[in-house]
């Protein structure tokens, strides 16, 4: 190195001082301190090791509770989806057998042809301590039309525990007595009165809109159960159109009660169909929350209604929802 000047010599060995400082760090991190790729278990692995030495299958975790009703909501959800996206509930393959709603699953539930929603509404409200206790409860499920209840009224059986009693059922009292052997203690018993209604006794016309529970309980075959039926269901309606929809109350024998009613007035509320909101359209019986949407949505789309026949373009309204809703509709 005598022929190269001193600060040479220096940056040269600097060079060759930097240049195995390098080596030796390659050759250290390869011999000691990496360790194979293989001696590492894959994530997943580790995993169901873990799972396997606690004797836990993942797939049979069943959740509770809140979590129950978002899984069983979730699943319903997938069924719907896996029709077609975009699909009307009717537009599935929906079932029709006996079922409970205060029992059924929501892959049950979902089989009758009930969209995810209203799976949920029903798994939220029972796991609230909602229960159904009449059929015409069912009527109350949102989105629920006239056309899929009156599929599904006459497979619904409530069962025995979630029913209420009719007046002429027989039931237990405290002291394991039926109704009907309470009734006749109380008939021995000269110390107890009991209002007495004095039935018509001979044909009668009452005017359906306007009587109270009061004047229909005077009717042969209507009680304190049946005149409750008639006066919500008036209500709801905005008034009876004629006297062939008590035929639409459960249990009702409106062929036998007919011929003792009128209509009088008529429909005394009816919807403004181009200025109700979908919430007050969605509380009458012929048009429930889902039509009322699809309503809310012609609307926005091509405006005021001027005939109720431009429902026919509406989802869901055929001639016979149609005509059956006239009477309760103005502009």
């Amino acid at each position: 190195m005598k022929f190269f000047f001193r600060s040479d010599r220096r940056a040269l060995l600097w060079l060759f001082t930097l240049i195995l400082a390098v080596w030796a760090g390659v050759i250290i991190d390869r011999k000691l301190l990496r360790k194979p790729a293989a001696s590492l278990p894959a994530l997943d692995e580790m995993a169901m090791d873990s799972l396997s030495r606690q004797g836990v299958q993942p797939s049979s975790h069943r959740p509770s509770g809140s979590d129950a009703v978002r899984g069983d909501y979730s699943a319903a959800k997938r069924r719907y989806a896996s029709s077609g996206e975009g699909e009307s509930p009717d537009a599935l393959q929906a079932e029709t057998f006996t079922f409970d709603p205060n029992t059924a699953d929501a892959e049950t539930l979902s089989r009758l042809g009930l969209a995810p929603w209203q799976v949920k509404s029903i798994l939220t409200y029972r796991s609230r301590g909602g229960r159904y206790h009449r059929t015409e409860d069912f009527k109350r499920v949102p989105g629920m039309t006239p056309e899929v209840y009156e599929r599904l009224a006459p497979v619904i059986q409530i069962g025995r525990a979630f029913r209420y009693y009719e007046d002429n059922e027989l039931r237990a009292d405290s002291k394991g007595r039926t109704e009907r052997q309470a009734g006749d203690l109380r008939k021995r018993d000269s110390s107890a009165t009991f209002p007495h209604i004095e039935k018509f006794k001979e044909l009668t016309i009452v005017d359906i809109n306007s009587a109270d529970t009061a004047l229909l309980k005077r009717i042969p075959g209507i009680a304190s159960y049946r005149a409750r039926q008639i006066i919500r269901y008036r209500e709801r309606l905005g008034g009876f159109a004629s006297i062939e929809q008590l035929a639409e109350l459960e249990g009702m024998p409106a062929d036998e009660l007919a011929s003792w009613f009128n209509v009088g007035s008529g429909v005394y509320r009816r919807i403004n169909i181009n200025k109700a909101t979908v919430a007050e359209m969605g509380k009458h019986p012929y048009i429930g929350f889902a039509r009322a949407r699809a309503i809310n949505d012609y609307r926005h789309n091509f405006g005021t209604l001027h005939d109720l026949n431009e429902l026919s373009l509406v989802n869901g309204f055929d001639e016979k929802a149609i005509q059956r809703l006239r009477p309760y509709v103005e502009y």
